[in-house]
């Protein structure tokens, strides 16, 4: 009863921004397809965000840890992969240019998990650098809930800024600056985690433009579903405790 209220009072939390950013989207017209990404983008951020200030995950300059229950994770996960689902709808005209996989999804599977190897190995470096204590590993029995969870929010994630604002930058810009552009808004859209809600301050940006820039790499060869993995992935062994 308790993980329930306590998922009320984020959803509660969170419905402001979202009927704001609703409003957006019917007030803004599909020729404005950039536009539209950003409002998703920021109501993703909002939302983000306060999963903090409601205890359900917990970021140090180390790591970070997913703290919400086996049931508000589960719920979290599922809203994501709905809002997957529902951005797709309502961005129909901006999905038929997704880029999904790349032109074969077995090595699109091999280039995200050798992104998210890439993305781990840069985070131990810079984390041996810099001195930045490691979180003590999670019990063996909660990977695969964190995994799921990983894979399923970080989706959501790669779809808005690979799948809809990198390839919708591509108009403009050739493949590698648009994944670079891509991973430093990407970056930049964790600079409030950073630097108020957190406080942890430049590790978390340092980390994130790495993350951005890396799946954005990922997505000019392997798609959405390379993307996602490298992302999802290397999230889940940071938050495991394996960084």
């Amino acid at each position: 009863m308790a993980d329930l209220t306590s998922l009320a009072q984020y959803l509660l939390a969170i419905t402001p921004a979202f009927l704001v950013c609703a409003a957006l989207l019917l007030a803004v017209p599909r020729a404005i397809p950039l536009l539209r990404v950003l409002v998703h983008i920021l109501f993703f951020v909002l939302a983000r965000d306060a999963m903090t200030a409601h205890g359900y995950w917990q970021v140090a300059a180390g790591g970070l840890r997913f703290t919400a229950p086996p049931p508000v994770l589960l719920a979290l996960g599922a809203m994501s992969l709905g809002l997957v689902a529902s951005t797709c709808w309502l961005e129909s005209e901006a999905r038929r240019q997704i880029r999904w996989s790349g032109t074969r999804p077995a090595l699109s599977v091999l280039l995200g998990v050798a992104g998210a190897c890439l993305i781990v190995g840069l985070a131990t470096g810079l984390k041996a650098l810099f001195g930045l204590p490691s979180l003590p590993p999670v019990a063996p029995s909660a990977l695969p809930l964190l995994l799921g969870f990983a894979l399923a929010a970080n989706c959501y994630e790669e779809l808005l800024f690979r799948g809809l604002l990198q390839q919708q930058l591509r108009a403009w810009l050739p493949a590698w600056r648009a994944a670079l552009v891509s991973g430093l808004l990407f970056g930049l859209c964790h600079a409030f985690l950073a630097t108020t809600v957190t406080q942890v301050g430049a590790p978390i940006l340092v980390f994130t433009v790495i993350e951005g820039v890396v799946a954005g790499l990922v997505y000019c060869r392997a798609g959405l579903l390379g993307a996602s993995l490298a992302h999802g992935l290397a999230i889940f062994a940071l938050a495991a405790g394996w960084v």
